[in-house]
């Protein structure tokens, strides 16, 4: 079957994009990547792997990992009624983002059944980075749906959907996007014209002002215009207008990958085995896997890697089929840390309140005041979770337990308590990210747990 490739040229020399596409009639995930120069490339990486030897030098047994939080907000580009399909549910959007949620930490239930090889199983990791639906939009209005920008294309003036890439860089993402240092920019549409194969592609991070020693990488990778992710409405999380094979989420999964700084598995190398992703816990690989293997969790070798454990093809920066993409490493992980860390317009997301007005506050996690302690355990938690509290004063107090969409799963209330431990039984509640919240005359604390 033919392969449909896009070749996408831009003239602003900073900005990097990868696209994924398929094939005529039968969808196959493929990506098209549009990089600065080499020189430009490799300077890139040197200050990744400068600001990786950095965090390196600094590890110690007292060392904490950050845990981040992105706030998301979707932008669903469509035309009323002409086909209503393009204008996805707000389910649709909710389920990716418990997807993002449970793959960047670890939580996929997919894992276990796609993964045997004992070495794939050591370097999966927990990416902790956590996605929360905005809840406030840019005029500090508390938004009906959280997360989601509905855009009628009729009311901007713009040509008819679908759209090919160059118009949607230099009209459709300009007129929508909401500030990139609060708010992570997904842009759901269909594609057009040369581009109506793409499943979806992303911008790379931009490198901030004296970081050496790589300054002259400064202002090189993308418009503060264009800063996000562009994802095929057919290809959103797990209900709704997706099918088979790309049902599972992990478009938005590996392209948010890109967005936090990570490579292609394979190296982009064609099939010569000498690419690199500059990760050194991911196999090298002769090019892509399409498709899973017959037998779940089978071991696949290649010319690069010909013996047991194989290649990474379980790896969400490979072109497998969703159901088997099922992990980051820890390679990829220090380089999505780093990012997170260092990066213009992806640091400042982490102290974004625009997820505040669900419960969830992206500053911080205040877990006692002047005249109230508070302990949230275990964490994870598997079932049963024990909230203690003790106040100064006897006081009324609300305890509430939030998912990432801002929807509260499990309320309790005391009135004049000076506290305890409250048991809470989440046993019949799907694993992934919660939010602990306890309101008081005292003020306001919140904790972030993991169920499993």
């Amino acid at each position: 079957m033919k392969k449909i490739f896009t070749s996408i040229t831009f003239s602003l020399a900073c900005l990097s994009i990868t696209a994924q596409n398929q094939v005529e009639v039968t969808p196959k995930r493929k990506c098209a990547t549009v990089q600065s120069n080499v020189p430009q490339q490799a300077a890139f990486e040197q200050w990744m792997q400068s600001a990786l030897l950095k965090d390196n030098q600094f590890a110690n047994s007292r060392k904490v990992s950050v845990v981040y939080t992105i706030p998301v907000i979707f932008h669903i580009i469509h035309s009323g009624t002409v086909v209503p399909a393009r204008n996805i549910s707000q389910a649709q959007v909710n389920s990716q983002v418990t997807i993002l949620n449970n793959d960047y930490r670890h939580l996929s239930t997919d894992f276990s059944t796609y993964v045997t090889q004992s070495s794939f199983t050591t370097a999966a990791a927990d990416i902790q980075v956590n996605f929360c639906a905005a809840n406030v939009d840019p005029n500090g209005n508390v938004m009906v749906e959280p997360g989601i920008e509905r855009v009628n294309v009729a009311t901007k003036g713009w040509s008819a959907l679908p759209y090919a890439t160059p118009y949607i860089e230099s009209t459709v993402k300009p007129g929508t996007i909401w500030d990139p240092t609060k708010y992570y920019n997904v842009w759901i549409l269909e594609f057009g014209g040369a581009d109506a194969s793409t499943l979806g592609y992303a911008q790379f991070p931009t490198v901030p002002s004296g970081t050496a020693p790589v300054t002259d990488m400064v202002g090189q990778g993308g418009s503060a215009s264009t800063d996000g992710v562009v994802i095929g409405y057919k290809y959103i999380g797990n209900v709704g207008t997706v099918s088979a094979p790309y049902n599972k989420g992990r478009t938005l999964v590996h392209e948010t990958g890109h967005w936090l700084g990570l490579l292609h598995i394979w190296g982009d190398d064609g099939t010569s085995c000498s690419g690199t992703d500059y990760v050194t816990d991911t196999p090298n690989q002769a090019g892509e896997n399409y498709t899973c293997p017959s037998t779940a969790g089978a071991v696949v070798t290649d010319a690069c890697s010909a013996s047991t454990p194989g290649v990474n093809y379980q790896n969400f920066m490979d072109y497998s089929d969703d159901k088997c993409m099922v992990m980051f490493t820890a390679g990829q992980k220090a380089r999505m840390q780093a990012v997170m860390a260092n990066c213009t317009r992806r640091l400042s997301l982490n102290t974004s309140t625009v997820c505040s007005g669900n419960g969830i506050n992206n500053v911080g996690i205040a877990e006692q005041g002047l005249d109230v302690e508070i302990n949230v355990y275990p964490n994870p938690a598997k079932g049963e979770l024990n909230v203690k509290i003790d106040l100064l004063n006897a006081q009324d107090f609300t305890i509430s337990v939030i998912n990432p969409l801002g929807q509260t799963v499990k309320e309790i209330k005391q009135n004049q308590s000076n506290g305890g431990t409250v048991k809470i039984d989440l046993s019949d509640k799907t694993s992934g990210i919660y939010f602990v919240t306890i309101k008081c005359k005292s003020g306001s604390f919140s904790k972030k747990i993991i169920l499993q």
